[in-house]
């Protein structure tokens, strides 16, 4: 409640008017919005050359990619920078970063001489080896650097020559070195034959089927350097680089595999490599006939899945075409291992389960050839006990080594396949059991299996290649396929091979068309019966149809009691629901007019000693008590409204909680002194004072038990208030317990049974002299139930009542500020003027008494047309601000706000403008914001807050 302090002899019963108006109908306060125009993206020039795979498209309108055009476009992610570039060739951008024409330039080795010419950042973007390349038709050149003597070394003008030559002189290498300033003349002399060798930056070579790697010479670490000039964008690189690093710390090893995976470093051949080639055919590989999509034999015994496309791929992406491939299929994994150990296989798909269990089965593990998800196959509810006992297949070693070493204190009991692993679990013999990702759920969709469900582990189980132990140039060979083809790969074709884990039966058809099967039965049983009652004798017929009227007719009898017992059930909720209702309006009517009649009669008993001003504030007082209370009223019926149509929503902020119990002592002590209780507030054991909560909710529940509290409390009685917080599961959560207890007259167990139902009240307001709506704690429980919490009371007639409100709060990021903190520091007003678009007199009265006694100049448009109409016919600046009403003739207050935000002048078009209307829920302010209006007050006018928001929008 607020009272106008100000006086003002000439108006004096005008400004009374103006508080009962006020004091009549609810107050909300909603922040204004800002409008904010977002800061333009920075444009940095780059330096962009032709370089094959580390950055092409360097024209205009040609499509960009390479490793570091991606690099550019993952650095801007934290910078936003927006990239203009600038094509030529690497020295002429050198320079042009010299002299600050452009500001970045990739690719920069570090250079002790221009670590003062250019800035170099705290990380690079890239590592790379410097390879010495050659003809691979070329056999007079070997790893023995001497045969390099005498020989054509081709080199980028860059950081690599000192190398370079610093490698051909500790080796006493005589060569002749010619040096490039453009890659692609380099890359064309090498093609040409004119160069014997060339040095180039890690897998430069890209793609050249005719060359291979003879030997490294070097690292370096490149940089994206800075024009040195340009320290706000090497402070921005250094950051966008540090955050990246943080929070994707592998992804220039992601970059650089995507790029240089089938580089001619990876498909160069060690010497391991090239002794297994040369001593092999045929690649002989074992595969296990019942793993799907992985591996398995076909109806013409022929091999399928994976593993039948998998291996050519690989080595067509290795350039090996004097390979034969055949394939051993295998029932169990122990005698595919066994062969192996034999020598009858090469190659063994797949494995799995761990490293541990390969090294004791004397085998290398290649890379993961798939890596997919383990599922955890279970029935019923999943529990910490549902990994107690497992079903595993005695045929598949990867499935007991995965349960072995994850799960080491389970029991395991072995079963002949997987299918007799589920059905064990169907069964209930076991608890679970384990299938690949990849298998899980189309082996799900058999009929037999819709009852299990999956439950995925956190923990991959690779499939890859096996080889024996010493078996390292086809390790090799498998890895390098690996990396060509990618390792998504065999993920990509997995879905041609899953449809044989799932067998569409019969059992299955009927299943899925039910309805449609059953009908036929039903037909098809009605047509023989039909054909069995003709032919049988004309007195068993009508017996029979007598039968199957009098069961129809006994059917009909049991549907219509049911249909009597649920009319009568509705009948008596109905009359139970209306009989509420009634008591609930005549509750209201005794108790909406006394308040109003209290307004009435003292407004009378003001006009009347006009010129007594101590008289007439004492009316004032009273008709602000009985204003309050009928606020309070109309309030507990809005909300139950808003609660039983779904439209209450919860808006959470940063709550300070000292704070917030602070101010609920303050309300409510002059209440509980007017009746001499003894009020106490405490708190125990509070750890995390700053919340995130509905403060306002929150406010509303624990100030609702306690005007209650304080009304059915006799006086001279207590009321203690407690709030503790209790241990909760969850770091980022704290339990908090409110307990408010009375010594009041309390309640009976019957009323405490329906106390949080809707216009419940145990004694009418005739009888006990208190009045309310019987909504306030049907309300607080349902605000309560929004907020994750639980409210129950205990109370003993005569004896006083408790109430327990235990609610889960979110812990705040940061300390909430108190609300003395966070007022708007008071500026004056004087001499601002305002538009109000008002077309209701009173109000109109009303709003500009409370502006013009702060010193505002206030003009009328008594709607949003005439609203427009001054707006446009007044220089811009003229006002400083619009107050607008909503519901006006000719236009209302969001069109006029629309055509004002859509006026030329940018002054006028940005003019503050505040929503002032009774529509005061969440959706019509977000209507209002949507409309171009800054912020939105209700009606009636709260004086500080229109003071505050006039404050904060007014510059």
């Amino acid at each position: 409640m607020f009272r106008i302090q100000k006086e003002c002899r000439n108006r004096f019963f005008c400004r009374l008017l103006v508080v009962v108006f006020i004091l009549l109908t609810t107050v909300s306060f909603l922040p204004a919005d800002t409008f904010a125009a977002e800061a333009d993206a920075v444009t940095v020039r780059v330096g962009y050359y032709e370089n094959e795979v580390f950055e092409e498209g360097a024209e205009d309108g040609a499509i960009k990619t390479g490793y570091a055009y991606e690099y550019y476009r993952k650095i801007s992610e934290y910078t936003g920078w927006k990239y203009e570039y600038v094509y030529g060739d690497f020295n002429d951008l050198y320079q042009m970063l010299l002299d600050g024409e452009i500001d970045l330039l990739a690719g920069l080795a570090w250079k002790e001489d221009r670590s003062d010419l250019i800035g170099y950042p705290n990380l690079p973007m890239g590592n790379e080896t410097y390879n010495l390349v050659k003809h691979i038709y070329a056999e007079d050149i070997t790893s023995d650097p001497s045969t390099m003597s005498g020989k054509k070394i081709g080199v980028l003008d860059s950081a690599m020559v000192d190398v370079l030559n610093q490698y051909l002189e500790s080796n006493e290498i005589t060569a002749s070195i010619s040096t490039y300033t453009d890659y692609t003349v380099l890359f064309e002399d090498f093609d040409a034959g004119k160069l014997d060798i060339i040095a180039a930056e890690g897998d430069g070579a890209y793609g050249r089927d005719d060359a291979e790697v003879l030997l490294p010479f070097g690292t370096s670490d490149y940089f994206l350097c800075v024009n040195k000039d340009r320290q706000d964008l090497l402070a921005q690189l250094n950051h966008a680089q540090s955050t990246l690093s943080t929070e994707e710390p592998n992804y220039l090893y992601t970059l650089n595999t995507k790029y240089y995976s089938g580089s001619i470093s990876a498909r160069a051949f060690s010497s391991v490599e090239k002794e297994w080639l040369a001593s092999h055919k045929t690649l002989h590989v074992g595969y296990l006939e019942n793993y799907l999509p992985y591996s398995g034999t076909d109806e013409q015994g022929e091999v399928t899945g994976i593993v039948k496309d998998i291996i050519p791929e690989i080595l067509k992406g290795l350039g090996i075409s004097d390979i034969t491939v055949s394939y051993t299929g295998y029932e169990s994994y122990d005698a595919m291992i066994a062969d192996m150990t034999a020598a009858k296989i090469d190659v063994a798909f797949p494995v799995g389960g761990g490293l541990y269990f390969s090294e004791e089965n004397g085998l290398y593990q290649s890379l993961p050839v798939a890596s997919a998800p383990t599922e955890l196959v279970h029935k019923g509810a999943y529990s910490e006990e549902t990994t107690a006992h497992f079903a595993v297949n005695e045929n598949n070693r990867m499935q007991y080594y995965f349960v072995r070493s994850n799960f080491p204190d389970a029991e395991i009991t072995m079963y002949p396949s997987i299918d007799a692993c589920l059905e064990a679990v169907v069964n209930g013999e076991v608890s679970c059991s384990t299938l690949n990702g990849l298998r899980a759920n189309d082996m799900l969709k058999n009929s037999k299996y819709r009852d299990l469900a999956l439950y995925q582990l956190a923990r991959n189980d690779d499939r890859c290649f096996g080889v024996e132990i010493g078996n390292e140039g086809l390790l090799k060979l498998l890895n390098r396929g690996i990396n060509v083809i990618g390792n998504d790969y065999a993920q990509n074709i997995s879905y041609r091979y899953t449809g044989g884990l799932y067998s569409y039966n019969l059992k299955d058809a009927f299943i899925d068309h039910i309805a449609v099967f059953g009908t036929l039965f039903l037909a098809i049983g009605a047509f023989i019966i039909y054909l069995l009652a003709r032919s049988g004798r004309r007195t068993k017929k009508q017996m029979i149809e007598k039968e199957a009227f009098n069961a129809r007719l006994e059917e009909k009898n049991l549907e219509l009691e049911a249909s009597q017992k649920e009319l009568a059930d509705a009948l008596v909720a109905a009359e139970s629901a209306n009989r509420a209702k009634t008591t609930f309006l005549n509750n209201m009517s005794h108790d909406i007019r006394t308040p109003m009649n209290a307004i009435v009669g003292f407004t009378s008993l003001a006009e009347s000693h006009i010129d007594d001003k101590e008289q007439v504030q004492d009316y004032l007082g009273r008709i602000s008590v009985s204003s309050q209370h009928l606020l309070s009223l109309i309030n507990d019926v809005l909300d139950m409204s808003r609660i039983e149509s779904g439209k209450m929503t919860l808006e959470e902020s940063d709550v300070h909680l000292p704070e917030l119990v602070h101010n609920l002592q303050t309300i409510i002590q002059e209440n509980a002194n007017a009746k001499q209780l003894a009020l106490s507030f405490d708190s125990q054991d509070v750890v995390h004072e700053d919340i995130v909560t509905d403060k306002l909710r929150l406010n509303q529940v624990l100030l609702n038990i306690l005007s209650n509290a304080v009304k059915f409390t006799p006086n001279g009685g207590t009321i203690s208030f407690c709030v503790r917080e209790k241990e909760s599961t969850s770091k980022d959560v704290a339990n908090f317990e409110f307990r408010i207890k009375d010594t009041g007259i309390g309640m009976s167990k019957e009323f405490q049974k329906s106390i949080f139902e809707a216009f419940t009240r145990e004694k009418t307001s005739t009888v006990s002299g208190i009045q309310g709506t019987g909504l306030g704690m049907a309300i607080t429980k349902s605000i309560i139930d929004m907020m994750g919490g639980t409210i129950s009371v205990q109370s003993e007639e005569g004896a006083g009542s408790e109430f327990i409100v235990n609610l889960p709060c979110r812990i705040s990021s940061h300390a909430a500020f108190a609300e003395s903190e966070a007022k708007i520091q008071k500026d004056t007003l004087a001499g601002k003027r305002v538009l109000l678009a008002e077309d209701n007199e009173m109000n109109q009265m009303i709003a500009e008494t409370i502006l013009t006694e702060s010193g505002l100049l206030v003009e009328i448009a008594d709607n949003g047309e005439i609203a427009v109409e001054k707006m446009n016919t007044q220089p811009a600046g003229y006002y400083d601000i619009v107050l607008m009403d909503i519901q006006m003739p000719k236009m209302d207050g969001y069109e006029a706000a629309r055509q004002i935000r859509n006026m030329t002048d940018p002054a006028k078009a940005n003019i503050p403008i505040v929503a002032v209307t009774a529509n005061a829920f969440e959706e019509d302010k977000n209507t209002a914001l949507e409309s171009g209006m800054n912020g939105h007050l209700a009606k009636p006018y709260d004086i500080p807050k229109i003071m505050e928001t006039l404050e904060s929008l007014i510059k």
